[in-house]
């Protein structure tokens, strides 16, 4: 499990998040994320989908942050992607 404290942000990943009659995907949920801190949201709607890019700092490995972002987002029926920034992991 990642832990993101105030010191321990070492690392940026963009996660794309995507809903397709899932639960309502606005900033609100994008800032409950269980790990990291979103430092930046792009949002897409249209009539039965959303998506959002999100970039998060956070401390742990990509795969780590993956796994526990997939885990959060699929019991709101999304799904999500993560691919670390040049540099940031």
């Amino acid at each position: 499990m990642c832990y993101c404290g105030p010191m321990a942000i070492s690392r940026r990943s963009v996660a794309v998040i995507l809903s397709v009659d899932g639960s309502t995907l606005d900033s609100r949920a994008v800032a409950g994320v269980p790990v990291g801190r979103p430092v930046r949201a792009e949002f897409a709607h249209g009539e039965r989908a959303a998506c959002v890019a999100v970039t998060l700092e956070h401390d742990c490995d990509t795969e780590q942050l993956g796994h526990a972002l997939r885990t959060w987002a699929s019991t709101r029926g999304w799904s999500v992607t993560v691919a670390p920034l040049k540099g940031g992991d």
